[in-house]
């Protein structure tokens, strides 16, 4: 019976034990809202998702900290039904033309907004992350206190792209740049600009190896044909 009771008890304080160390290394979640308040921009617990930044994810003092979501429109979602809620004695039928309006035009509203899926730290954008502009842009890639940071992929809406380093954001370091009519760039960035030496290769498959300055082409190289 003795033997019963102390397995039981075992068992007991193991289960408790595994119990707190799940509970202790799941981390917290939240929902946060970004605005400025008397001059100084921050993240709150209370806010509007149709005219403020919205966070969903984990956090850690108060903050975006770990893996989570942003975003933030352009525009008042519900700005349409605030408008017919707001104007007392609106004929029915005007509201339901504005009602058949959104509801026909929700998704492109709804894609009118900037949004960040990825890692944070502090309440900043940190680590690996992909970032949507509301221009259709995309980014892919590292993320250093706030900023593109490292190597990471840019994506435009006309089919341009470019691969390469990051730093504050900016295009610096090695990278490609491959242009949606098939010519492509390879070399030094500086600032968001080529810069240095770089390899531009034309749809023809003729290339140019030369120097570059402020994204713009110096002292002729040497042109290579195509076979």
């Amino acid at each position: 019976m003795k033997n019963i009771l102390a397995v039981l008890l075992i068992s007991c304080f193991c289960l408790n034990f595994v119990s707190c160390t799940a509970t202790t290394n799941t981390a917290d979640t939240g929902t946060f809202f970004f605005r400025e308040v008397k001059g100084t921009w921050g993240w709150y617990s209370e806010g509007d998702e149709d005219t403020e930044g919205k966070y969903v994810g984990e956090i850690k003092k108060g903050k975006p900290h770990g893996q989570g979501t942003y975003t933030h429109y352009s525009g008042p979602r519900s700005s349409v039904n605030q408008l017919s809620m707001l104007i007392p004695g609106m004929p029915t039928s005007i509201i339901f033309t504005i009602t058949i309006w959104q509801l026909l035009n929700q998704s492109s509203l709804d894609q009118l907004s900037a949004r960040y899926e990825g890692n944070w730290k502090r309440g900043e954008k940190h680590g690996q992350g992909t970032y949507f502009f509301p221009n259709k842009d995309r980014y892919e890639g590292k993320w250093g206190k706030g900023k593109q940071q490292g190597q990471g992929t840019y994506f435009f809406p006309n089919g341009d792209k470019y691969e390469g380093k990051w730093e504050g954001g900016i295009k610096h370091g090695q990278g490609i740049y491959f242009f949606s009519e098939g010519d492509t760039f390879v070399g030094q960035w500086k600032d968001g600009k080529p810069h240095g030496k770089g390899l531009y290769t034309y749809p023809s498959g003729e290339k140019y190896i030369g120097e570059w300055k402020d994204g713009k082409k110096q002292l002729q190289g040497p042109l290579i044909l195509s076979n």
